[in-house]
């Protein structure tokens, strides 16, 4: 066993204690790792091995930190944003909206309940919805966006999903930034694969992507 597998389990119990203590000061639910499996709902898209789960909200703000543009303008897309917490966090940021969209209802319902009992001092934005609604079915609105990842989708799914917001940016060019995270191997596979995407930033667990306009 290496040091650093030795560690493993100590920094997993150590960034649980931070999530937990993270919903306690805001009075939110937003913690634990659900496989979808387990979850009483149907759906092509559905995969045994994908599970919720999300970043410490310290490491989203980072995320979100990094990019330059004016949030005003921007409206911010959770592409299956399980309990919320992304979009907890992206909230306080002066995004023009938010939109949470998540197929699994429980999912969906446990971020609706999370969005009315938020407390922050530095919330920025209150202009909130969660879809319950399949991302291979959702259709972008026609402004400009950043959208959000947490490798939610096997390989079929994300070269549908990924087709749509094509489809969507060649009905109406418009500014478009992706911020994907997940394991190496997985995000090569994914934005960084397309050439229409420009890399602005790659880090331990996101990459940053402009939609190019040529």
């Amino acid at each position: 066993m290496t040091p650093h597998s030795a560690l493993t389990p100590f920094l997993r119990m150590i960034n649980r204690a931070r999530c937990h203590l993270w919903d306690l000061a805001h009075g939110v639910a937003t913690c634990g790792e659900i496989p979808l499996a387990n979850l009483d709902f149907q759906s092509e898209s559905k995969a045994p091995g994908l599970e919720y789960q999300s970043h410490h909200p310290r490491l989203l703000r980072a995320f979100l930190e990094s990019l330059v543009l004016d949030y005003e303008k921007f409206t911010f897309i959770d592409i299956g944003c399980g309990k919320g917490r992304v979009l907890l966090v992206a909230s306080e940021f002066p995004f023009r909206r938010i939109i949470g969209v998540e197929f699994a209802g429980q999912l969906a319902d446990a971020a609706r309940r999370n969005l009315v009992s938020y407390r922050s001092r530095t919330q920025k934005c209150r202009d909130i919805e969660v879809l319950t609604v399949d991302a291979v079915d959702y259709r972008l609105p026609e402004e400009p966006e950043v959208l959000y990842f947490y490798s939610p989708f096997p390989p079929a799914v994300r070269e549908r999903v990924f087709q749509n917001i094509e489809t969507s940016f060649q009905q109406c060019p418009r500014d478009l930034f992706v911020l994907f995270s997940g394991m190496l191997a997985v995000r090569d596979r994914a934005f960084e694969a397309l050439p229409q995407y420009e890399r602005l930033r790659r880090d331990r667990y996101v990459d940053v992507y402009r939609r190019r306009r040529i």
